[in-house]
């Protein structure tokens, strides 16, 4: 009696209506089992006699309800009596609880497909239930097909419009094809053209593959050339600014006036020749990118101490004013290169003085204005002096002009000081602007990034550091332009200090240069410690094996035969000789000197030329250690 039924839901209302009728069922519900989500439930697809509409599609989990428990355990459950209100059955007259209800699982090779629930008012007989097995359990079969043929519909109807998909593309491929064919054609003839490109672009590729090495090599040689004549420069400068220190000093108060006074002039010309090579040897180095910045937390009263101890003294000879301001609300701290920032600040300082007869010279520390976006604190160095025109305002900046915009050196110095200080306030995150009226003055600015926010701790007070020429008790940095009073009472005691210190101490001079010797020795000696030399590294050795009771050492790196690093390697793996106070020098200055020469086992690190408070600092720091 099945009809050809391809669609479920019109097979579970045919089934329902047939069965219900042929077995004398007054209420009847079809539950067919599908997959939602992650669970699979009995949703009601079909009712006969039912009050509810089937679309409203009332389910049941497997378990759940005597509809999901007979699913579950694919059993038929029989309910007789049935209590009162459990289900009314209606009709036009009225409404009844059935008197029996029957819920039969409809399976095929052992899954349950569907459940059929009946409800009549007289029980079912045994006929009617044995006819009900048997129509149920060939239900489960058509059922199975059912979906079958629906799975086989829906597979049909994807293939037809994947196949018109597929016929849509096959049209568009071929006109495709079409259009390839002839961006082919224009292909073929433009690959001809760029592989003549190839070929003269690969004849500029190695020429610019050699240029780079050329380059390259220049860069190598023009390093070594910097590092080579600063020491060639440095060396003979150092034993005549520790000479022209010594006769300055006159310790032995046997120099006339006049005579202090050319030492003097000496030992300030060499000062001078010594910030020239520091300023070629800083853009070098700027230029090869391998100037170095390291960040530390920077008291805005050392800042402003540092330009007081400088600047002041050069105010009072010129007879210019001096200010400096520190505006309300700057913290106390910054964060930046000490160093660096001091650098700066003496350049600008310096051209502001240079250049101003008369008036004053201003330095104004203040928080970054807000158009300066990211920049948190300024330094601007004000002068009444010649000012800048502005079309020198475009290059004053350039390396080997002056701030007037000459290169005239009507004003002395190199005339890299700006260009420095440019390409220092960048490595510091910052920039420098200007500001300048001809014959009114000019206002140079430094602007520097957010500051970093320090705990209000207590600064401690840390050793010496003797390598970077500090001197002791003070953060100052030792002064470029030194003045030589006569000696009343401290310096002397400083003196007596000296020699108490060095008297009969036995320090060695392992150099080359016979006028570093000399100098060296006459600086010593002159305070009563005991000196012996060596030229290069190998008669250094021999002479320490030969005197092993030795106080301290003084180590030149760049020596024939054996270098510096080399001997202090080869004393250092001598027995007895571990903790041997070695202070390397060298005036090569370069970016790793100090490194290498800590490596190489040196105690400490002093670059020429030396400075001689420089030099008895170290001394008193590795002689008390």
């Amino acid at each position: 009696m099945y009809p050809g039924m391809d669609h479920l839901d019109a097979l579970a209302q045919w089934f329902i209506n047939k069965v219900a009728a042929i077995s004398g069922a007054d209420y009847g519900v079809f539950y067919i089992r599908e997959q939602e989500g992650t669970e699979e439930r009995l949703r009601k697809v079909a009712g006969y006699a039912d009050a509810q509409s089937s679309s409203e599609g009332q389910s049941f989990k497997l378990g759940e309800g005597i509809v999901g428990q007979c699913a579950m355990e694919n059993r038929i459950v029989a309910m007789d009596p049935v209590p009162a209100d459990y289900i009314k059955i209606q009709s036009g007259l009225g409404s009844a609880p059935p008197a029996h209800v029957l819920v039969m699982p409809a399976e095929f090779q052992g899954k349950v497909l569907a459940v059929i629930e009946l409800a009549s008012f007289q029980p079912f007989d045994r006929l009617q239930q044995l006819f009900l097995q048997e129509v149920v359990g060939n239900a489960g079969m058509n059922i199975n097909r059912t979906l079958n043929h629906m799975k086989v519909e829906k597979l049909l109807e994807e293939f037809q419009a994947v196949n018109e998909e597929l016929q849509t593309q096959s049209e568009e491929l071929q006109l495709q094809q079409e259009e390839l064919r002839t961006v082919n054609e224009q292909l073929e003839e433009q690959y001809e053209q760029s592989e003549q490109k190839t070929r003269e672009l690969e004849q500029i590729r190695q020429a610019l593959e050699e240029k780079a090495q050329q380059l390259t090599i220049s860069s190598q040689y023009k390093s070594e050339f910097l590092a080579n004549m600063s020491h060639e420069l440095r060396t003979p400068l150092n034993s005549l600014l520790i000479l022209a220190q010594m006769l300055a000093d006159n310790a032995e108060n046997n120099l006339t006036p006049e005579q202090i006074e050319y030492a003097t002039t000496i030992f300030s010309s060499g000062k001078d020749l010594l910030n020239m090579i520091n300023d070629i040897l800083d853009i070098a180095k700027v230029e090869a990118g391998k100037m170095e910045v390291v960040f530390e937390d920077v008291k805005v009263s050392d800042i402003k101490d540092f330009a007081e101890a400088q600047f002041l003294p050069v105010a009072r000879k010129k007879k210019v004013q001096f200010n400096i301001e520190v505006a309300a609300g700057l913290p106390e701290v910054i964060r930046t290169d000490k160093q660096r920032l001091q650098q700066i600040l003496k350049n600008l300082l310096s051209n502001a003085f240079k250049f101003t007869e008369h008036g004053a010279v201003s330095l104004l520390i203040q928080k970054a204005d807000d158009k300066h976006s990211g920049m948190e604190v300024s330094f601007a160095v004000k002068d009444t002096g010649i000012g800048i025109s502005e079309e020198n305002l475009t290059f004053i900046f350039e390396a080997f002009r002056q701030a007037d915009g000459t290169i005239s050196r009507k004003y002395g110095g190199t005339g890299l000081g700006l260009s420095i200080s440019k390409e220092m306030a960048h490595l510091l995150g910052g920039f420098i602007e200007v500001e300048s009226i001809v014959d009114d003055g000019s206002t140079f600015i430094l602007y520097l990034p957010d500051c970093h926010k320090a705990e209000q701790a207590e600064y401690l007070s840390y050793p010496l550091e003797a390598a970077a020429g500090k001197s002791e008790g003070t953060n100052e940095a030792p002064a470029d332009d030194l003045a030589f009073p006569s000696l009343s009472y401290e310096e002397k005691e400083e003196m007596m200090e000296r020699s108490t210190m060095l008297k009969s101490k036995k320090i060695f001079i392992v150099d080359d240069d016979m006028r570093n010797i000399f100098a060296l020795t006459a600086a010593l000696e002159n305070y009563g410690a005991e000196v012996k030399f060596a030229e290069n590294g190998r008669e250094g050795i021999e002479l320490l094996k030969e005197n092993p009771k030795a106080d301290l050492v003084f180590m030149d790196i760049m020596m024939p035969e054996m270098n510096g690093l080399e001997a202090i390697q080869a004393i250092r793996q001598m027995a007895g000789f571990e903790n041997l106070p070695i202070i390397a020098l060298t005036a090569k200055a370069m970016k790793e000197d100090r490194k290498q020469c800590i490596d190489a086992g040196a105690s400490d690190y002093i670059s020429k030329p030396i400075n001689l408070e420089q030099l008895f600092s170290i001394i008193q720091v590795w002689l008390y250690k």
